[in-house]
């Protein structure tokens, strides 16, 4: 059998060889508790996690001590919405919150649920068909006193980027606290600034080239000190998110985070948005009734393309691609659950456009070859 043509690397992509070389030591000839401070192997562990957290935070323009590692951008996003809802008994005037409804469900679900927990209102900002934070809405929703706002930096169905520097402005002037879950960010855009324009930030491991099963929380250093966690355990990581730390998982991040903050990361985006944008153009060869969700190509995520192929049933196109290519009707941490994508039901799509859309998404290592092997196989099960 030949080997699947894997274009979905928005649900996970593989880990980068430079990564796993660099995690490979410390499973067998390194381990070490990075916690244990009486002997030579701890001391060691923990100087990894230090230089792991540099890497970090040198992507995204933090101080090394704003970085507390989870198990992934879901755990990071609950710690998040329950600890910045937690800080309403500090502020008695912010009873609402504000969600973007084409976020991840894990930060949505999330969001709701420590919203009821601490009876607080939450408003679901409006947005447009390119999934665009509505601004003039986010203005007056914010004439409401507003705990905390959690928007997406890019969006992980339709790739939409939003102008998170618009955003972070006029949350800082109403004083209303920014989380953004940032784990499609990297892949496609420089975070050097993202620190400086929220007071939290989510990633995912898997997401950039790094291993699954780690992630990390950015938490601004002047909000420390008032954060309630969300797990209780043996004080690690300030006490902020106890556990031992899975250091081989750790140092792999750390060496996904250095080489998107190389300059060669710039030229695996452009590598990446030529095989994407050359797959659309076959794509619209093969069948006329096609049609795109979300931004234009050239100001969405470089490696996205979210489709219709109108009135086909695209779970049915998707099996019958089986087990040739790999592709997504939505977003693969839905539970495996076949269901209406809510990101284009909030952009405004009908039913039938929903039940017809497909994602790609590639990566730099996705060759011209590969997309044209898989555009044969998608013409082949549209005739």
């Amino acid at each position: 059998m030949n080997k699947p043509l894997y274009l979905d690397h928005q649900a996970t992509t593989p880990a980068e060889s430079a990564v796993l070389k660099a995690m490979q030591p410390f499973w067998l000839e390194s381990f070490g508790n990075p916690h244990s401070s009486g002997h030579i192997r701890g001391w060691h562990s923990n100087s990894e996690i230090q230089k792991s957290k540099q890497h970090i935070s040198s992507m995204i323009g933090s101080n090394a001590d704003e970085i507390f590692f989870t198990s992934g951008a879901t755990e990071s996003n609950n710690l998040a919405a329950f600890s910045l809802c937690d800080l309403a008994r500090l502020h008695p005037e912010k009873r609402q919150i504000l969600l973007s409804p084409i976020d991840h469900k894990c930060i949505i679900n999330a969001g709701l649920f420590w919203a009821d927990k601490f009876k607080l209102d939450v408003k679901m900002l409006e947005v447009d068909e390119g999934g665009y934070i509505d601004l003039d809405h986010l203005s007056e929703s914010l004439k409401t006193p507003s705990l905390f706002c959690s928007i997406g930096f890019v969006n992980n169905e339709i790739g939409t980027i939003q102008n998170i520097e618009a955003i972070s402005g006029m949350l800082r002037e109403a004083e209303c606290l920014f989380h953004s879950d940032a784990a499609q960010a990297p892949k496609t855009i420089d975070c050097k600034r993202l620190a400086s324009l929220t007071d939290l930030a989510s990633f995912s491991g898997h997401k950039m080239g790094g291993p699954q099963g780690i992630g990390f929380l950015y938490l601004n250093a002047q909000l420390q000190e008032t954060i309630t966690p969300l797990m209780q355990g043996g004080g690690q990581q300030n006490g902020i998110r106890s556990g031992t730390l899975p250091l081989p998982l750790c140092v792999g991040i750390g060496k996904a985070c250095q080489i998107l903050d190389e300059p060669g990361a710039v030229e695996k985006r452009h590598c990446a948005a030529k095989v994407r944008d050359h797959f659309y153009s076959g794509i619209l060869e093969l069948k006329q009734n096609i049609v795109l969700n979300g931004p234009p190509l050239a100001d969405r995520h470089v490696a996205n393309l979210n489709i219709s192929f109108v009135d086909v049933d695209a779970t049915e196109l998707l099996m019958s691609l089986q087990p040739n290519v790999c592709a997504s009707t939505g977003s693969a941490c839905s539970s495996g659950a076949i269901e209406e994508s809510h990101v284009l039901s909030a952009i405004g799509l009908s039913s039938e456009r929903c039940g017809s859309a497909l994602r790609f998404s590639f990566n730099h290592e996705t060759s011209i070859e590969d997309a044209d092997v898989a555009l044969q196989y998608i013409g082949e099960c549209l005739n």
